[in-house]
């Protein structure tokens, strides 16, 4: 009974508090590679950068697809978060 009580009082609130945290930092890591508005800013910037050749239509081909392909992800991600 006073270990359950124990666990009630200390452990618990102390578990629920970590796992709260550690869903944040893990939300905000999936929002950071995964946001949309992110991705399309690094779109935009590699649109840029590929009209002043700073980079050569092959960089940008490849970029972008992995961009894409992380933009993808992302909607996946949230979708199956809304289910």
């Amino acid at each position: 009974m006073l270990g359950y009580l124990l666990y009630e009082i200390f452990i618990k609130p102390t578990v629920e508090i970590g796992k709260n945290v550690l869903e944040k930092i893990r939300d905000m890591a999936e929002d950071g590679l995964y946001g949309e508005d992110k991705i399309k800013a690094e779109i935009v910037k590699l649109q840029m950068m590929l009209e002043t050749g700073e980079i050569t239509k092959e960089q940008y081909n490849k970029e972008e697809d992995i961009l894409m392909k992380r933009l993808e992800e992302g909607a996946r991600r949230r979708q199956s978060k809304e289910m």
